[in-house]
């Protein structure tokens, strides 16, 4: 069975991604593919699993020793791994997904798709990462890569990068390259 990486943000963003989460929850359930993500239950974290286990499709969480220890992570996880420190965390996000799918989110959501984003670009894992644009908050790294490869910093736009504002497309780009 295939395992979607999930990475999105612990807070709620001034825009509603709620729906949209259901929206994914439901389709991931219809498409049977099991959910991997940053193993929180606040912000959209917490949406994202509330969602997934009310659609019965199987969720796994990886998490950091502190933010275990502050009571952030969900009690009734399938599968639940704790790592000592974000490098550790992102590796096994990494070995653990067979593709991403990144939704709004902050500093450390970036930081999940850059590391998956320069593995992919580099060769060293073959894995698609699927950016959902909602409202624009990605507008400016799309920017930022897009004139990376104008100064000629990047080759190309990277071909494992595919990024829409709606989720319902992010699904249908899903069903035409994991199947």
């Amino acid at each position: 069975m295939k395992s979607v990486g999930v990475f999105l943000a612990s807070s709620i963003p001034t825009f509603d991604v709620g729906d949209d989460l259901k929206i994914f929850a439901n389709s991931i359930s219809d498409l049977d593919l099991d959910v991997v993500y940053g193993g929180g239950k606040f912000g959209l974290m917490g949406q994202l699993y509330d969602h997934v286990k009310a659609s019965g499709t199987k969720i796994s969480g990886i998490t950091l020793t502190m933010f275990d220890k502050i009571g952030a992570t969900p009690n009734n996880l399938e599968n639940f791994e704790i790592e000592s420190d974000f490098f550790s965390r992102k590796k096994a996000l990494m070995d653990n997904s067979d593709f991403f799918v990144v939704f709004p989110g902050g500093i450390g959501t970036a930081d999940e798709l850059f590391d998956v984003l320069n593995h992919s670009t580099l060769g060293i894992i073959e894995k698609n990462i699927y950016l959902f644009n909602k409202d624009g908050c990605w507008d400016g790294l799309i920017q930022w890569i897009n004139k990376s490869v104008e100064l000629k910093m990047l080759k190309d736009f990277p071909n494992t990068l595919f990024v829409d504002n709606s989720i319902k497309n992010i699904i249908e780009k899903i069903k035409d390259n994991e199947f």
